[in-house]
Formats: C-alpha cells, structure tokens, sequence
C-alpha cells in the first residue's frame, strides 16, 4: 500500500504542467484569479485600499455583510472610507483570513468562485468580534486581464456575534429590570408599611 502509494505521489508531483494545462483548459485563469485573491486579502489587511481596489472592474457591484450595495469603485471607495477612515468611522480594525470553498467555474470569459472568510474587527466603541462570513465572485477576462466584476458578502442571519451580543444584552437588561422592579416594590411596601404604623 505505502509503495502504491509512493507511486501516485511521484505521478502527481511530477506530472508536466503541459500534462495538466491538457486536463483543465483554465489552469492559468485559476492561477490569475487565486492571485487576485490573495491581493486582496493582503491589501485589505495593510489598509491599503488602492491595492484593492486595483483588481476590482470599474462598475463592480458589491453587496457588504451589513446589507449596504454599492456599485462602481468610487462607491466602493466611499463605503471603505466611511467605515474605517476619519474620527466617524465604525470600524477602527479590520483582518481578514480568506478561503476558497471550491475550483471557479468557468461560462466563456466569466469565472464565478466562492469561498469562507474570518473577519475580526475593533468597532469604535471598542467591541472586538469575530466574524465568520461567505462570500462569492464574478470576474470577467476583458482584454487578456481579469476584474472583479461582483462581490458578495454574507452571515449566519440567526448565528453571529452582534446577534449574540444583542441577546446578551437583553438578558442583562431583563436581569437589571427584575432587581429594580423587586427593589421599588420593598421600598414601597416599606413607606407604605411606615404611613400604616403613623
């Protein structure tokens, strides 16, 4: 078994890239778009929004966890500002660990690819949260170069961290409410007690 084994492994390690460019047409198209990727996963970490934004086409449509749409890369530019420049932003730190679920599938000059992220952000006020996403993309070839032609984010509507969060909260109000509740109806029944006894 281990010798069968040995034997695929050299097989496969070996195997011209001729060889394997002969089984999948678009071995060069995925090395492109998995550069792509990665370019963006490491310029979104470094903050650095026109490395970003260099692999994005110029009407692309995003659609972001919180629900926003933008279209276009002045738009896009407007959301990232907003959210994470300048004393009003929401987000003061940002990381994200990118995955691809599966190989891109191909329809001519469009490959649509989707994967997993973990995003960990430091709102302004100081929350820290974790963040498990997925996300989709299209990119189109246009003159032998791919663009991002739409991104789309999205959460576990009834699993993620604001929502838990927000839950915890409200426990910790209904707590707070029932020994405030408890403790106006003592001092009540107290005064009340007091104006008897006069």
């Amino acid at each position: 078994m281990k010798k069968f084994l040995l034997a695929v492994w050299l097989v496969v390690a070996f195997t011209p890239l001729t060889s394997l460019a002969q089984d999948d047409p678009h071995v060069a198209d995925r090395e492109a778009l998995l550069v792509i990727l990665s370019g963006m996963e490491d310029a979104l970490n470094a903050r650095d929004l026109s490395g970003a934004l260099q692999y994005l086409d110029d009407d692309i449509i995003i659609t972001y966890q919180d629900s926003t749409v933008t279209q276009g890369l002045d738009g896009a530019t407007e959301y990232y500002n907003r959210m994470m420049e300048g004393a009003a932003a929401i987000v003061t730190e940002f990381s994200t660990e990118a995955e691809v679920g599966a190989p891109a599938v191909f329809h001519g000059d469009t490959a649509v690819a989707y994967g997993t992220t973990v995003d960990r952000y430091v709102l302004a006020r100081g929350l820290k949260m974790t963040l498990h996403a997925n996300w989709s993309m299209s990119a189109q070839k246009k003159d032998g170069e791919w663009k991002v032609i739409a991104l789309h984010f999205s959460t576990d509507l009834f699993d993620n961290p604001l929502l838990n969060n927000s839950r915890r909260l409200t426990r910790i109000v209904g707590v707070a409410g029932l020994v405030a509740g408890m403790l106006l109806m003592w001092v009540i029944g107290r005064v009340r007690r007091k104006r008897a006894a006069a």
